[in-house]
């Protein structure tokens, strides 16, 4: 028996050049930039998973972190199933703009989150310890992990975690009449009326 087919939508939030595209292209096509790459606005990829129950569809929208697109991210909060908040490592000031992140995102729900301190190959140039990422995490009760989208470290575990916050909040209900792919279910009943001659079928 073929497992269920969800769709989550993610999205990736924080303060330009903290390594989200990095992030997003080495999870996608494990391809680390060597130059860095500005988002324009907001752009997505897609990704499928497999969990222990479920085949999982991720659309992750890989937002822009300019000042001037603030609004346009903040406009994802509303249909977004997980948030994943980055911040680089090696600049303070990215983990300030990191916790008023978190704060305007609990003005419109309770999502699955996670915090990445991105860029850890820099360890050298650190402006943020690890104990600081723990406390925010504890406080917000939120999961965190420190990555390298360089070297990939925790790169895949950070998108496996918000898959498995997602999963773990819902009931097996919830699941399938929230996140069932309706695409796939549209697709099927198509291929049914074409496999028994009835009408005509429609690309």
């Amino acid at each position: 028996m073929s497992k269920p087919q969800l769709k989550f939508k993610l999205i990736i939030i924080g303060d330009t050049e903290v390594g989200k595209t990095s992030m997003l292209l080495k999870y996608i096509d494990n391809y680390f930039p060597e130059k860095h790459l500005s988002t324009i606005g907001v752009e997505f990829k897609l990704k499928e998973v497999e969990t222990e129950k479920y085949n999982v569809t991720l659309q992750i929208w890989d937002t822009a972190g300019q000042e001037r697109y603030k609004s346009i991210a903040k406009s994802f909060f509303n249909s977004t199933n997980g948030i994943i908040f980055v911040y680089d490592i090696t600049k303070r000031d990215t983990f300030a703009s990191v916790k008023d992140w978190i704060k305007d995102s609990e003005v419109y729900g309770t999502f699955s989150r996670v915090i990445c301190g991105n860029k850890i190959d820099l360890n050298d140039l650190r402006e943020v310890n690890f104990g600081e990422l723990k406390e925010l995490g504890l406080k917000k009760k939120i999961d965190i992990l420190e990555t390298s989208a360089k070297d990939g470290t925790n790169i895949n575990e950070a998108f496996k975690k918000i898959v498995d916050l997602i999963i773990s909040s819902h009931t097996e209900e919830e699941l399938l009449q929230e996140f069932a792919d309706k695409k796939k279910k549209i697709n099927l009943t198509k291929s049914n009326k074409k496999s028994t001659g009835n009408g005509c079928c429609q690309k």
